[in-house]
């Protein structure tokens, strides 16, 4: 138990990690809002449940992700060098993440409406209950994996090259 607390303490209550916390709760509204919008005004007209949480889910996560990379680099992992390595390697922990998601929010989603019985046309704000619970699972995953790629990216040019 005291390796587990003190695991919390040295890598949950820092400065970073706050931070990264801050960004991840805009990160999330804007989620949950791009979400509400697509799946409730956009698609689900035209499209099953499934289909409209999927799609929903997509753009709401590329919009979030697209605010997150740029917040968290200015703000959290503060690399020294970017590059368009650093910024594929994000953009991968991304799609995975992305994928991750949506598989999660989808079951959600059924079961949200199948298990319980809530009915989104009735109570439309319920639909953002799936991407938030996707999305609060994969906020330390992520954490960790973009420390790594941002400290496994951020290597010093070599000043020796020449131009």
């Amino acid at each position: 138990m005291n390796k587990l607390i003190k695991f919390i303490v040295k890598n949950f209550l820092t400065r970073k990690f706050l931070t990264f916390g801050i960004i991840g709760v805009i990160n999330t509204l804007i989620h949950m809002g791009v979400y509400w919008i697509f799946y409730n005004l956009v698609f689900s007209a035209i499209m099953t449940s499934a289909q409209s949480a999927f799609l929903s889910n997509t753009i709401a996560f590329i919009s979030a992700s697209t605010f997150s990379y740029f917040a968290n680099a200015l703000f959290t992992f503060k690399p020294q060098n970017k590059s368009t390595k650093q910024f594929s390697a994000v953009m991968l922990v991304f799609l995975i993440r992305l994928l991750v998601s949506n598989l999660l929010t989808t079951g959600f989603d059924y079961v949200i409406q199948n298990w319980f019985g809530i009915d989104y046309e009735i109570y439309s704000w319920t639909s953002v209950i799936a991407p938030f619970a996707a999305s609060v699972l994969l906020i330390p995953i992520a954490y960790f994996a973009l420390d790594y790629v941002f400290r496994k990216t951020d290597k010093k040019k070599d000043t020796n090259q020449t131009t």
